[in-house]
């Protein structure tokens, strides 16, 4: 009898401890593991939802850069920056009249000017003309300068220069260079780049 007494104590503490070992994996893997697996998803929702605010911070705080870009790309359209006109011909007759004031004026004489073709890089369309004009190296050189610092901008594309008449030995006359320049710029018809 004290031997069942024994036997049924052994089995009643092997039941409370199993019992107890369940409740506790219950209550665990119900309760416990649930709510910490909840808080993880939480805190890894508000990791990416605080990166993505960063993203969009950084790109609202662009927005002011941007739109001083804007303003500028639109006050360099308005202080002449392309060659602007109702038309092409009318843009490549007018730089033609500006680059012969121009040369003129730094003292050298055009010869000769024709219109080139219009070209587009990067899609910029460009008018170009091409002068012949003769004088001195140095106004030659003037001439250049006065091109390529002109506003609208322009570009000598191609150049090519050889000596018209060479001065008598002994004279102090300097000799005659003759150049002929191609000429571009960019264009806006119609306002329209």
């Amino acid at each position: 009898m004290i031997r069942l007494l024994n036997e049924a104590r052994i089995r009643r503490r092997v039941l409370f401890i199993f019992g107890n070992f369940s409740a506790a994996f219950i209550l665990v893997s119900v309760l416990i593991i649930p709510i910490y697996e909840a808080f993880a998803d939480r805190d890894s929702r508000i990791e990416l939802q605080s990166k993505r605010l960063a993203r969009l911070e950084a790109i609202a705080n662009e927005n002011e850069r941007v739109e001083a870009l804007a303003s500028q790309t639109k006050a360099q359209m308005l202080t002449g920056e392309f060659l602007t006109g109702p038309n092409e011909n009318a843009i490549s007759a007018e730089l033609q009249a500006k680059l012969k004031a121009m040369t003129e004026a730094v003292g050298a004489r055009s010869r000769a000017i024709q219109t080139l073709p219009a070209k587009t890089v990067d899609q910029i369309k460009s008018a170009g003309v091409r002068i012949e004009i003769f004088g001195s190296l140095q106004s030659i050189a003037r001439a250049v300068y006065a091109i390529e610092t002109a506003k609208p901008y322009l570009f000598v594309s191609a150049a090519s220069m050889k000596m018209a008449s060479a001065s008598p030995p002994g004279a102090r006359e300097e000799p005659v260079v003759q150049a002929q320049l191609d000429v571009f710029g960019a264009m806006q018809v119609g306002g329209q780049q």
